[in-house]
């Protein structure tokens, strides 16, 4: 069947879908992660963390994705997904694939996390296990620090519920008063900790606690003198993060600004926003189940009901303690290779360091920057610092997707700004979760005289770039940084990601175009190197990918290997079956989702999807075609999904400096050739880790890439690269 035609068809080979559904891949990445951490290498509180960060994720996916599943649900055009299914059955089967998952989570927890713990001195204890001199103490505790912030709301049989705040837990205590039924409910305090530390007569070294709602409900009972308690059953509801579609049309009607809307929009998120789960403990009576899932517009498919404890993500508390026994030996980043010399030419009892003159080597060479292995601070960092300080700088711009507490970017563009710099930053207000951090540093740069805008109504901005523009001497030099992710170092997994620091006049210049595009100053462009989407990137790669399919029909070299988070684009995975059928090598890092389905013979058995997880986040993107011999090599910040090459304004930046891009090939290589932390998709959908053999022996690109780090030189060039498998 030609591919053309494989998105009319009935999208089957034989009995199985050209492609695997993106809900149920997001869940099977997943389970990987699980049982990465069940293999049991990782030291015990990263173990925790990355427990935790499993919870959030899950939340984070109702809260998002089934959100939007069950928006489609009752929309008028239910169309279908790629694979032929409709919401309501993705719903079911996004459903009835969790249950699986949140059944080992929890054994796991219970079997081997919690006693592993505990073995080790960190003691989670329920109520029941406290010794009657702890009871005694806690239940001062409870009078003194718990009971003031305790806001119990009654209701009768009948009555509604009130609105439960997303992703707090509450409690529904029933019982009656005066003979009459009614449900108390109360939302377990935000502001203490969700787990309770016992410090009476503990050793240094030994840490026990107790869940705060267990605390709660052994002693509520004293605020409710009059009330006869039948049960008490902690529940949890997640609603729904997405802000409604922006139309311009609507800001202007309502006379208000984007800013404005999306302060509304986050309010009612907040109160209002439409549940999509409820989970429950299973000696929830179903009486009461019902009562709740009425109240919130739910059903029995988003009835989550479980043995344990709810709000696994709570466990990130237990990260904080003092154990570094316990947790990975801190990294420190070291400088790339070519800030070596720089460092090491100034004098040896210099009070301070001088700071690194970014400008004079990106005249001569462009600087790749690999995140977290190099220095953040030392490079963009201080690349934005140095500017905003040069009184030969004219002016900075930068995009800005995701913030945090403290950024010192945002800091430096605001000195800048009071210094009279002319200053433009797009801070990306519609960013999933962060909008509240991103209005704060908006504000702040507004009010320190920086031009801050918006981009484009309808588009989120997610590609990460600056530009800085310098007089040096009679002429104009523009130097630009083209990231593939924000770099938040606090993250609870550091991710790993690509920045390049260049003064190419194409790539700046093309750059400058783009922000002139976003700041509303001109239409889009023509760019002479850039992809740019929307618009040119998703032509430009499926262009690219025939070039290669050209090179392998005419008997020339043809590969393509490309490193991605997301791969869910049906025409991209089209294009690609093709280029398999045509003789094209295709290699694809693609650590989350993939729906392609690679390994089916006559469609896509010359193509390889591996996932690796490991130690970092693997965040970055990059493309690498072999073209008949000259090799190209781009980097960006786009996953191959429709929403990033559509939707979103995203760059891919060709790479111009020949030794950046020869260490971006050796590090496609490097990642191809892992054993440790590397999983292999299948044709049938199962995700097998990749094992040492006598081809391919035990080699971790993490562990490697820090070796090569903590070298004097910084270079992976001096030590030995294992052989790729694939190559």
């Amino acid at each position: 069947m030609p591919i053309s035609d494989l998105r009319a068809s009935s999208v089957q080979i034989g009995t199985l879908p050209f492609y695997f559904n993106r809900e149920l891949s997001w869940i099977t990445f997943n389970r990987r992660m699980l049982d990465e951490l069940m293999a049991g290498r990782l030291p015990l509180l990263e173990r925790v963390c990355r427990f935790a960060q499993a919870s959030v994720q899950l939340d984070e996916y109702f809260m998002v994705r089934m959100a939007a599943l069950k928006q489609a649900q009752v929309s008028v055009s239910g169309e279908l997904s790629p694979d032929g299914l409709s919401p309501s059955r993705q719903i079911r089967q996004v459903r009835s694939a969790i249950v699986p998952l949140l059944h080992c989570q929890n054994a796991y927890f219970k079997g081997q996390l919690r006693p592993q713990l505990a073995a080790a001195g960190v003691t989670l204890l329920d109520v029941q296990e406290l010794t009657d001199a702890q009871r005694v103490g806690l239940q001062r505790r409870f009078e003194a620090e718990i009971a003031p912030m305790i806001a119990p709301l009654v209701t009768a049989a009948g009555e509604d519920c009130p609105d439960f705040s997303n992703l707090s837990l509450h409690l529904a205590i029933a019982g009656s008063h005066h003979h009459t039924d009614q449900v108390i409910w109360l939302k377990v305090p935000r502001s203490l900790p969700r787990f309770l530390p016992l410090h009476a007569g503990a050793a240094h070294d030994r840490w026990q606690a107790v869940p705060l709602e267990q605390v709660i409900a052994a002693h509520v009972s004293a605020l409710l003198p009059a009330f006869s308690i039948q049960g008490i059953y902690p529940f949890r509801v997640t609603r729904s993060a997405e802000l409604d579609r922006i139309d311009i049309d609507d800001l202007e009607s309502a006379a208000i600004t984007l800013i404005e809307w999306v302060q509304e929009s986050l309010q009612q998120r907040h109160s209002q926003g439409q549940a999509v789960r409820l989970e429950v403990t299973r000696d929830m009576p179903a009486a009461l189940q019902s009562r709740l899932m009425n109240s919130l517009g739910l059903t029995t498919t988003d009835l989550y009901r479980t043995p344990g404890w709810l709000g696994y993500r709570d466990l990130m508390e237990l990260t904080m303690l003092p154990r570094p026994d316990l947790a990975e030996p801190p990294w420190v980043p070291a400088l790339p290779p070519a800030l070596v010399p720089t460092v090491m030419a100034q004098p040896m009892f210099a009070a301070a360091p001088e700071p690194l003159n970014l400008f004079g080597l990106l005249q001569t060479q462009d600087l790749l920057v690999h995140l977290p292995y190099h220095s953040f601070s030392a490079t963009v960092e201080q690349f934005i610092a140095g500017a905003a300080q040069d009184p030969a700088v004219l002016g900075i711009k930068v995009t800005l997707y995701r913030t945090a507490g403290d950024v010192p970017i945002v800091r430096s563009l605001m000195d800048a700004a009071k210094a009279g710099k002319q200053i433009v930053v797009l801070v990306e207000l519609t960013a999933a979760l962060d909008e509240e951090t991103n209005i704060h540093w908006a504000r702040s740069l507004e009010k320190a005289g920086a031009h801050v805008v918006y981009g484009v109504v309808g588009l989120k901005t997610h590609t990460n770039l600056a530009l800085v523009v310098r007089r040096e001497g009679k002429r104009i030099r523009q130097y630009a940084y083209v990231g593939t992710g924000d770099y938040l170092p606090n993250r609870p997994q550091p991710y790993a990601d690509l920045g390049l620091l260049t003064s190419h006049p194409a790539l700046s210049t093309d750059l400058s175009h783009l922000f002139n595009f976003l700041t509303g100053y001109s239409r889009p462009s023509r760019y002479r190197c850039l992809m740019v989407a929307p618009g040119g990137l998703r032509s430009q790669l499926t262009a690219l990918i025939q070039r290669e399919v050209d090179h392998a029909k005419a008997g020339r070299a043809a590969r393509l290997i490309a490193k991605l988070n997301v791969l869910a684009d049906p025409d991209i995975i089209n294009v690609l079956y093709q280029a398999s059928q045509a003789g094209v090598q295709i290699d694809l890092m693609v650590r989350g989702v993939c729906c392609l389905r690679p390994g089916v013979p006559g469609l896509s058995d010359r193509i390889q999807v591996t996932s690796l997880l490991g130690r970092y986040v693997e965040h970055s993107r990059l493309v690498y075609v072999e073209n008949g011999g000259d090799p190209q090599v781009w980097m960006g910040s786009v996953d191959w999904t429709q929403r990033g090459l559509d939707q979103r304004v995203e760059v891919l930046a060709p790479i111009h400096d020949a030794q950046v891009k020869a260490t971006l090939i050796q590090l496609l290589h490097l990642w191809l050739a892992d054993t440790r932390d590397s999983w292999q998709l299948a044709a049938n959908g199962d995700y097998m880790r990749r094992v040492p053999t006598a081809q391919t022996p035990a080699f971790s690109v993490h562990d490697y890439l820090m070796q090569a780090a903590k070298s004097p030189t910084s270079a992976i060039a001096p030590l030995a690269t294992p052989q790729n498998p694939s190559a």
